[in-house]
């Protein structure tokens, strides 16, 4: 079985300038936990979660240890760039599914964006999904 025949293809995506609130209303909105960060030709640049959030506040905590009282409305209004994790892992269409478990396995992602060729983003394959395909057959 092939990537292509189990990613989603109606993706939302951010780009790396948006505002943390403002992507993470975008994934609420939308009821996914993370999404591909592009480039304005949709070039895949990086994958972006609720994950790198937690992951990054203890940084951005001790970055702002000498403001007496942190408002998370001024964390969340730092760029994704800050906390999307690179580099995004991507994968080709007609990649085997067992080949994309491999990858999410070994390299800890949740979801790969799916490429063309020249790189652009043309789906997206969470770890839920191949798992799914891999139960199924």
């Amino acid at each position: 079985m092939k990537v292509s025949e189990i990613m989603t293809t109606n993706l939302i995506t951010a780009d790396p300038e948006e505002t943390i609130k403002d992507v993470i209303l975008k994934m609420r909105k939308k009821n996914v936990s993370g999404l591909p960060v592009v480039d304005k030709n949709n070039k895949v640049l990086a994958t972006f979660s609720e994950t790198d959030v937690a992951k990054a506040l203890p940084d951005i905590l001790n970055e702002a240890q000498y403001i007496p009282l942190v408002d998370v409305r001024e964390l969340t209004s730092e760029p994704i760039k800050r906390v999307m994790e690179i580099p995004a892992y991507s994968i080709k269409a007609d990649t085997n599914v067992t080949e994309a478990a491999r990858i999410v396995l070994e390299k800890f992602r949740h979801r790969l964006p799916v490429v063309d060729d020249a790189g652009h983003l043309i789906g997206l394959v969470t770890l839920g999904d191949i798992l799914k395909a891999l139960l199924n057959k």
